[in-house]
């Protein structure tokens, strides 16, 4: 399979910090221009290269506009190129709306393709996705830039709908989640300050395919098989989300065709909450000064929160990670960039209250305050091999 011409680093917009630069529209959707013209919502994500493959599974389950932010240091672009060629030829609906924009280290522009092994089997994204980074390899030291909020408003930007549905890479939505969810939007009165939460789960690896609708994952809750995303991780994630008032079966829930409904309103705010949401298109973007982990989103939900947004809780619509979330995968490096971005939180903060002529903050909690401190314990645990 061919990985096509490479894209000039000179021709690529540099970000507010001078360290990444972006091409929008590498590998444009044949039809984006069609598609995002009629659609009231548009799929953005993005992704590292090793993880492309997971765009044949939102395209499956995702029928509208994708678009997909890609970050690809130096010869990473090579598996960019061929997964790209590799999706369009292979996973129905990709070469005509997904599309696909690019981002690097300015130290570790594109490198020129090379040849990659030839392809010839369709339906097995992950194994060709394995394949190609193994034999190309990854640029080192990539990881710990990894810039998630330009990633993440680099593919909104894309979009040109008037709703923005901003999620990470291995987050699977319910099949007809866009054709229920765009008639829900066509209904509604415009409102340029209103959010719409969709709750996230995580499923047991040992399951074999996401669950389908709602009653499957009632079903996989009950029997210890799912559970809200970061539940043992980081509780805040989703705690603000209500979801107790979420898991519960009703007679619309039967219905899987009919438009997505707002089940409830959340009308309380708990720092450091993480929904994944549904924005109006002009909504406040991701501050890009998060690089790595940490407060990417709920740095967003603060501000959203502070500038008077509503949210409400979607029934029946929900994503999907695959694999319970654990801390003893975590690396020192991350702790290491939740301790940065927590320093860059209560800086972001300042920043906002005066930009909006607010009163600053106050004073982070007893509890908050200590925050660092346990990143460090945890740190200096990891670095140690402790627990």
């Amino acid at each position: 399979m061919g990985s096509g011409g490479t894209v000039p680093a000179a021709y690529g917009l540099s970000d507010a910090s001078g360290n990444f630069t972006s091409h929008a529209f590498v590998w444009a959707g044949r039809a984006w221009q069609e598609i995002t013209g009629a659609a009231q919502v548009c799929l953005a994500t993005h992704a590292s290269t090793q993880h492309l493959h997971w765009i044949a599974t939102h395209a499956r389950r995702w029928s509208g506009p994708i678009s997909v932010a890609v970050y690809a240091a130096g010869r990473e672009y090579v598996i960019a190129a061929g997964m790209v060629s590799y999706l369009r030829q292979c996973v129905d609906g990709v070469e005509a709306r997904v599309s696909f924009h690019l981002v690097h280290p300015r130290g570790h522009p594109p490198e020129s393709p090379r040849s990659l092994p030839p392809v010839v089997t369709c339906g097995k994204a992950e194994e060709v996705n394995r394949i190609m980074v193994a034999a190309v390899g990854l640029t080192p030291q990539r990881y710990p830039r990894y810039p998630q909020n330009l990633l993440r408003n680099m593919a909104w930007r894309a979009c040109h709908t008037p709703h923005v549905f901003n999620v990470d890479v291995d987050m699977i939505p319910v099949p007809a989640m866009y054709p229920r969810l765009s008639d829900f939007l066509a209904s509604r009165v415009v409102c340029g300050r209103c959010a719409f939460v969709v709750p996230v789960y995580e499923v047991s690896s040992k399951v074999s395919e996401p669950p389908r609708d709602k009653m499957a994952l009632l079903r996989l809750l009950l029997s210890g098989k799912a559970r809200r995303f970061h539940l043992k991780v980081y509780q805040k994630n989703q705690g603000n989300s209500h979801l107790e008032h979420w898991e519960v079966e009703r007679l619309s829930m039967f219905n899987q065709f009919q438009p997505f409904s707002v089940l409830f309103n959340i009308s309380t705010y708990e720092e450091f909450w993480e929904p994944v949401l549904i924005l109006p298109r002009g909504s406040p973007p991701f501050d890009e000064r998060f690089i790595g982990y940490g407060f990417t989103r709920s740095s967003q939900v603060y501000e959203l929160h502070v500038r008077g947004f509503h949210f409400g809780v979607l029934d029946e619509a929900f994503l999907t990670h695959l694999g319970f979330q654990t801390t003893a995968t975590y690396t020192s490096t991350r702790f290491a960039q939740i301790e940065i971005n927590h320093i860059r939180y209560q800086m972001f903060k300042k920043e906002l209250h005066a930009r909006l002529s607010l009163p600053q903050p106050p004073p982070l909690s007893a509890p908050a305050s200590r925050v660092a401190a346990r990143i460090r314990l945890m740190l200096k645990g990891a670095n140690s091999g402790g627990p």
